[in-house]
């Protein structure tokens, strides 16, 4: 991942939580030591059940201020916040944030902060109202300035345990036309469009059933959201065509298609970027995962835009 974005091929890496087993300091090092290798890649990371497992995300915390915090990770902070939490009334901070990506609004959300989850309690994925309110502002902004949007959650919004919150996301999500909904926590190759919203997770460790693991790569490339996972275990060229829209992932067109494709770094020829459009991988640390469309791309593109994200898988 670290070659394509050399290359101007990948606009960011994203790690969608479950970043360590257990949540603990000497986990996350190993994380720190991998990213620390390649210092130029851009990083944006989540958290994820798997960072409370020991009932605190202090250690998570301090990962995320100095990996968020920094430049490659774009120079994000947590914010704090009295949440109504009669177990623990002590203010949460929360690690959720939004930045604007090749001409793609991408938000970053915590389902993980205002929450209990930990081993002997279970699993308990909340946002809080401070957060819901701040999103719903980022996305009617973002549409009123026409821009574009995609969601960085840890999992579905019918995994949070609060039934409102369960409603609000969903209702969110579908009513501002959230091009895609990048996730982790399952851990599978999943993908589940509805004919307006592009919802995936990637494989983020080997499976006797599913097949080894890898990084997922999305796009969103002018009227086109694209995905496409690359095995570790495949040697190259791997090529994500952008348009046309793979049919089991098209919607109705909203502007004029582009015409553009994405290959393996050894054969594709530099195009120019426009407006609209991000590439990312999604990987995991345990492994990580990223989320974006594909590699390379081989025609230059029309306006529309893209983005490109990757993101790493646990």
């Amino acid at each position: 991942m670290a070659g394509l974005h050399g290359r101007s091929l990948l606009d960011f890496a994203y790690l969608p939580g479950d970043l360590a087993e257990d949540g603990r300091a000497e986990q996350y090092a190993l994380l720190r030591a991998a990213l620390d290798a390649h210092p130029d890649l851009p990083v944006r990371l989540i958290a994820g059940d798997h960072d409370r497992q020991h009932g605190t995300m202090t250690d998570f915390d301090a990962l995320f201020a100095a990996i968020a915090g920094s430049r490659r990770g774009g120079g994000h902070a947590a914010r704090r916040h009295d949440l109504p939490r009669p177990r623990d009334p002590a203010p949460v901070t929360q690690s959720y944030y939004a930045e604007t990506i090749a001409g793609v609004r991408c938000l970053f959300l915590d389902m993980i902060s205002a929450g209990y989850g930990e081993k002997g309690f279970g699993l308990d994925f909340r946002l809080g109202p401070c957060q819901l309110a701040w999103l719903g502002e980022e996305l009617a902004q973002a549409e009123r300035e026409g821009l574009p949007c995609a969601v960085f959650a840890h999992t579905y919004p019918d995994d949070l345990c609060v039934p409102d919150e369960r409603e609000a996301l969903a209702g969110l999500i579908r009513h501002h036309g959230v091009r895609l909904v990048e996730m982790g926590h399952t851990h599978y190759n999943e993908l589940a469009p509805d004919g307006r919203t592009l919802y995936a997770a990637a494989r983020s460790v080997g499976q006797n059933e599913d097949g080894s693991v890898g990084y997922a790569v999305a796009a969103i490339d002018g009227p086109v959201t694209s995905w496409r996972f690359k095995p570790l275990d495949r040697a190259l060229p791997f090529v994500m065509i952008t348009s046309p829209a793979d049919r089991r992932l098209a919607t109705a067109p909203s502007t004029p298609p582009t015409a553009r494709s994405r290959c393996a770094p050894s054969c594709c020829r530099r195009g120019r970027r426009t407006r609209g459009a991000a590439i990312c991988a999604s990987m995991a640390a345990r492994p990580t995962r990223w989320c974006r469309t594909g590699p390379a791309r081989s025609t230059p593109a029309s306006p529309g835009g893209r983005a490109r994200t990757a993101s790493p898988s646990r």
